[in-house]
């Protein structure tokens, strides 16, 4: 239920209720989110799956009479929502895309597959660069005694 909160409340207005639950979000959802990870890792892997466990299934597409396709296109968009707060990590991502990507090989026809480029366009070229990010701040981290204000 918390996904699909980040994914509603994606697309608020930018007035002073969306300005507020977007301060909400890092202060304290994300902080949670990445404290589930870090205690229950399996957990939110099952809740990030296409098809997650039964108890993960709930609000936004779940609970409407829909087809695999949306279902699945549905999901990718709150994952979408996810990434700017930085609860995905590498580990987690590696973790459920594979599921991702076979179910769209195996349950989107053909004529479908256009409909989940640019999201997978998109998906690629932000982790692209999220991983550079970090082996540059890594290389940084090894190169020089002080980075960030903090003696690493």
């Amino acid at each position: 239920m918390v996904f699909q909160w980040f994914h509603s409340t994606a697309y608020m207005m930018d007035d002073e209720v969306g300005s507020l639950v977007e301060k909400l979000k890092p202060q304290f959802v994300t902080k949670w989110l990445k404290t589930v990870c870090e205690v229950r890792f399996d957990v939110m892997v099952m809740c990030l799956l296409p098809k997650p466990v039964e108890f993960a299934r709930v609000g936004g597409y779940w609970d409407k009479s829909c087809s695999t396709v949306t279902q699945l296109k549905e999901g990718l968009n709150r994952i979408l929502c996810l990434i700017p707060y930085n609860v995905i990590s590498q580990p987690l991502w590696e973790c459920f895309i594979p599921e991702w990507l076979e179910a769209i090989r195996t349950e989107v026809p053909d004529s479908q597959l256009k409909e989940f480029r640019e999201v997978l366009r998109y998906f690629r070229h932000l982790f692209q660069r999220i991983k550079t990010a970090n082996e540059t701040i890594n290389f940084r981290s090894h190169k020089n005694t002080w980075i960030f204000g903090q003696n690493v």
